[in-house]
């Protein structure tokens, strides 16, 4: 199976767009976690949020790009 081919079955869910608003709700999260004085004064804190920050948007990209099809 494809990742296409995945996505247009997990798309026909009803809740599909749950998923895709939870990550988004979390996305949003994680870019506010970079206001935080925590997360910017530690070098590692810091380039693990940058890498959720990078997935989740990933994979909104890539559910968006589903809905398109």
């Amino acid at each position: 199976m494809t990742l296409t081919e995945a996505l247009k079955q997990i798309r026909a869910r009803e809740d599909f767009g749950v998923i895709v608003g939870y990550i988004r709700t979390e996305l949003e999260t994680a870019m506010m976690d970079f206001q935080s004085p925590d997360q910017l004064d530690n070098p590692q804190k810091l380039a693990r949020l940058a890498g959720e920050i990078a997935a989740l948007d990933r994979l909104i990209r890539v559910f968006s790009h589903a809905e398109e099809d």
